[in-house]
């Protein structure tokens, strides 16, 4: 029998790689990117109700109701596309622990939009397809399609790692790859649009080799002078606070990456203990967080 209520964990994940180009005249940015799934997640849970009105609660882990409209939130907006998509009402009670912070690059809403449809679809009895799940997500945002991975899903597993490429909508499945990863997390976010738009602004955009962002996927090649960002320059324009922690980050000999367009850091492999004290010394407002790939 068909259960009508799932929890599900619906995971963030880091950019290893990410390349753009210049945009399209439908001012898109066609991306090379290698994304990989973090243990780090949001617990939701999933209810289907009788024929009534949806409800959403979405709060911090702490208890606190988030700082934005529900109907803003992506995990509204992908039950509404669900909808509108099956061409029939789906109504459902939905809980929302949220511990991925938001604004940070890390993909958190994505990942929650891309849990919520597929496990609408798995309530609704597999309705539509992998590729379909994909086409819904696009529509809802660039990064979402790479959480929709079925297989991983039905395992309770994170999605697989990817190549993702295009505008976000081509996805190439890699095999996952272990290392601990140190998350460095800054009180503030950074405007994903005009981190684009400062990127825009560049007059050196050269064009990137994607089987070179394949070929370090296909080896699990971690070391720190292949992880490439793009998108860090401008967020560090866009953002000064975010260029002013890096260059504190460096004077005390931590060199982290960016991860998506900011603001969240990382660096590879745990951090020791001289390294996180002196973070907590010089620059205490920092949050870290030890993950790693999953």
């Amino acid at each position: 029998m068909m259960s009508d209520v799932l929890t599900i964990q619906t995971h963030a994940k880091i950019n290893l790689i990410l390349r753009v180009s210049p945009p399209t005249p439908q001012s898109m940015h066609p991306i090379g990117s290698w994304m990989h799934s973090i243990d780090l997640s949001d617990t939701i849970t999933i209810e289907r109700i009788e024929d009534t009105a949806s409800e959403f609660d979405i709060r911090w882990s702490d208890g606190k109701s988030v700082q934005w409209e529900i109907e803003s939130d992506l995990v509204y907006k992908a039950h509404a596309s669900f909808e509108q998509h099956c061409g029939e009402r789906f109504p459902v009670r939905v809980r929302v622990e949220k511990h991925i912070p938001a604004g940070g690059g890390l993909g958190g809403g994505s990942s929650n939009a891309a849990g919520i449809l597929m496990a609408l679809n798995e309530l609704s009895g597999s309705r539509f397809t992998e590729q379909q799940l994909q086409d819904i997500a696009h529509q809802l945002g660039s990064d979402i399609p790479y959480f929709i991975d079925l297989d991983s899903f039905k395992a309770r597993m994170p999605a697989r790692p990817a190549i993702v490429s295009g505008i976000g909508d081509q996805i190439e499945r890699s095999q996952r790859v272990e290392s601990d990863i140190t998350l460095l997390i800054p009180n503030f976010g950074c405007p994903t649009g005009l981190v684009y738009r400062a990127f825009d602004e560049r007059s050196d955009h050269a064009p990137f080799d994607l089987s070179a962002i394949q070929q370090a996927a296909t080896s699990g090649n971690l070391e720190a002078c292949s992880i490439i960002n793009e998108l860090q320059e401008p967020a560090t324009n866009v953002v000064p606070e975010l260029k002013a922690i890096i260059e504190r980050l460096q004077s005390i000999d931590v060199h982290p990456h960016l991860s998506g367009s900011g603001s969240t850091l990382f660096v590879l492999g745990t951090m020791d203990v001289s390294a996180r004290s002196r973070i907590a010394k010089h620059i205490p407002e920092l949050r870290l967080i030890e993950t790693r790939l999953v």
